[in-house]
């Protein structure tokens, strides 16, 4: 995974992350399950696990040391670090995941950026489209941005944990070594 700045906002990192991984190659230094699905670019670090019934669409990366699936479906342009968890039924669509990032259950985490050690509880939606389809603005280091995008997810500060069930609307920041309580709805 590239080094990045916690100066360059969020969307622009997702922006870079898609120019640089159109052009990632192939690369297994893992294990496929051969009941997974990869119909995309897979760069697999070593030590890491694609487990049965997880499908991979688009330009993906992930590092050493993680498990992925079973039921996991990534597509679009993704990266995940070293130490990961996505497990059963998660989502993961054009986003990046820091190392050390847990994300074991039905969960939904799409165009957002987490930085390392997060732990993010069962059943959690990471919303990535307002309801009217307007462009997403985000907070970022005291000024409110106009993205220029409909589709932006929220961004997750390093040593933080998310509750079982919570949902996070488009465009949020939520601060390292943040707790929130399961079932809560991140608005703010």
């Amino acid at each position: 995974m590239p080094p990045h700045s916690q100066e360059t906002p969020p969307w622009q990192r997702l922006q870079k992350q898609a120019a640089e991984l159109c052009h990632l190659q192939a690369a297994n230094h893992g294990c496929i399950h051969p009941q997974a699905v990869i119909s995309g670019v897979l760069e697999l670090g070593a030590g890491s696990v694609i487990k049965p019934g997880t499908v991979i669409e688009g330009f993906v990366r992930i590092g050493s040391n993680c498990s992925i699936g079973p039921n996991a479906y990534l597509r679009g342009y993704v990266s995940i670090g070293n130490n990961c968890v996505v497990g059963n039924a998660v989502e993961i669509k054009n986003s990046i995941l820091g190392n050390a990032v847990f994300v074991s259950h039905l969960t939904y985490i799409g165009d957002s950026v987490l930085e390392d050690d997060i732990n993010v509880g069962g059943g959690c939606i990471f919303s990535n489209f307002r309801h009217d389809a307007g462009e997403i603005r985000m907070p970022w280091q005291g000024t409110l941005h106009h993205t220029g995008l409909n589709k932006l997810g929220c961004y997750i500060g390093s040593h933080s944990r998310i509750g079982c069930k919570c949902v996070i609307l488009p465009g949020r920041v939520i601060p390292a070594g943040t707790h929130t309580y399961p079932g809560s709805v991140i608005k703010d």
